[in-house]
């Protein structure tokens, strides 16, 4: 797993041991950021069960001002932060150890929100999309990307419209803005 494009290209990244994480891949990884776009100058992003924090990474070394990255994990919490250290990003990354709830308490919007749950958790999609909803977590123009496995699909979501949806073998990604 490595750092795709930006300052940090080629940077590789660690993963949490064990089958809890899937990271996602380069062919997948790249997709977004060309779909998304390149520059990501002075956004704000917050990565959903990030993982080895890789996405959220990923956006800082294309530009972005800061990432949040949550996870409940604390083997990936602990990653990230190794992460963060190894791409000297620790500075502009903020990490949120808990449940998607904590979401709640930010009081912060954001350009990017990256969500990637354990496939079969259909309810952390729904959850997640609610809170960013119900607490404006999503900028005006922001959007949101959602990584699913392909063969089971995800539901839509209240107040927001699908713009992209692509598919990578096993896993696909959906791009929602707001149902303006």
């Amino acid at each position: 797993m490595r750092i795709i494009s930006g300052n940090r290209r080629g940077l590789k990244l660690k993963a949490p041991k064990g089958l809890d994480t899937r990271p996602t891949t380069d062919k997948v990884k790249e997709s977004v950021f060309n779909i998304l776009g390149q520059n990501f100058l002075d956004a704000k992003v917050l990565d959903i069960f990030c993982g080895s924090g890789a996405n959220g990474i990923e956006f800082l070394s294309r530009g972005a001002k800061i990432a949040y990255f949550l996870d409940n994990s604390d083997d990936a919490v602990k990653i990230v932060r190794e992460n963060l250290q190894k791409a000297k990003y620790s500075d502009f990354g903020v990490i949120l150890h808990g449940n998607i709830g904590q979401l709640k308490e930010l009081n912060e919007s954001f350009d990017y929100i990256y969500i990637d749950p354990p496939f079969d958790r259909k309810d952390l999609y729904r959850k997640s999309m609610k809170i960013i909803k119900d607490f404006n977590l999503l900028k005006k123009e922001g959007l949101v990307v959602v990584e699913y496995a392909t063969d089971t699909g995800i539901p839509s979501f209240e107040g927001f419209k699908e713009i992209k949806n692509r598919k990578y073998g096993s896993s696909s990604i959906s791009i929602w803005g707001w149902d303006k």
